[in-house]
């Protein structure tokens, strides 16, 4: 009968070990850089719905105007943006929307003008949607339809209405009928829980 050997048993365990030493160092020195560059795509969505992103996209500048010209507010527990002109003074909120796509989570932020009568950008920071279908709401042709658009504050649900549909605004994403109609979703969703719940804060400040 051959007889048991422990050292196979014990190798596996030391390396085992190594391995996981080895990864948890490379998780330490890089968790860091990750959350920097995390803070960064957020920073240049939130300049970009504003149109204030350089064009170079310079991560020092672009923290730069993020300081000067954004201000972090926590309204009834939700967390949104000031914009602010050079002289300080307020001509935007950015709020930050979320929700579930056709594959998965989306995640953005949409700035409007301070009585919530115009938007002024949209820009998407995360999904998981289909490059070449769903995955073309990053393209510049669909997120910059949205600048300028009018809506009612008082509406109840339908702010915003894709073409042809009477009071349409804005292009769906040809091919992607799923993602563009789960953004229509989620923005209205979002403009709905904010302004009923803390427009009437932000609309008499």
């Amino acid at each position: 009968m051959r007889k048991f050997s422990l050292k196979p048993v014990l190798f596996m365990i030391a390396l085992t070990f190594v391995y996981t030493a080895v990864l948890a160092s490379i998780n330490a020195v890089t968790a860091e850089r990750i959350q920097l560059n995390e803070n960064l795509v957020e920073q240049t969505a939130i300049l970009s719905v504003l149109n204030m992103l350089p064009e170079n996209r310079d991560p020092d500048q672009i923290n730069v105007l993020y300081r000067r010209h954004i201000r972090e507010l926590n309204l009834n527990d939700r967390v949104l943006y000031e914009g602010l002109n050079s002289a300080g003074e307020r001509i935007a909120y950015i709020v930050p929307f979320h929700g579930k796509a056709l594959w998965g989570e989306l995640t953005g932020v949409a700035a409007f003008t301070p009585d919530f009568s115009t938007i002024l950008g949209i820009d998407f920071i995360k999904h998981m949607e289909t490059p070449g279908l769903g995955g073309r709401i990053d393209e510049l042709s669909f997120k910059e339809q949205f600048r300028g658009v009018k809506i009612n504050p008082e509406a109840e649900g339908d702010f915003l209405v894709y073409r042809p549909r009477p009071g349409g605004q804005v292009d769906a994403i040809a091919g992607a009928t799923g993602t563009s109609n789960a953004v229509l979703r989620i923005l209205n969703d979002t403009l709905a829980a904010l302004l009923f719940d803390s427009g009437e804060a932000l609309l008499h400040e």
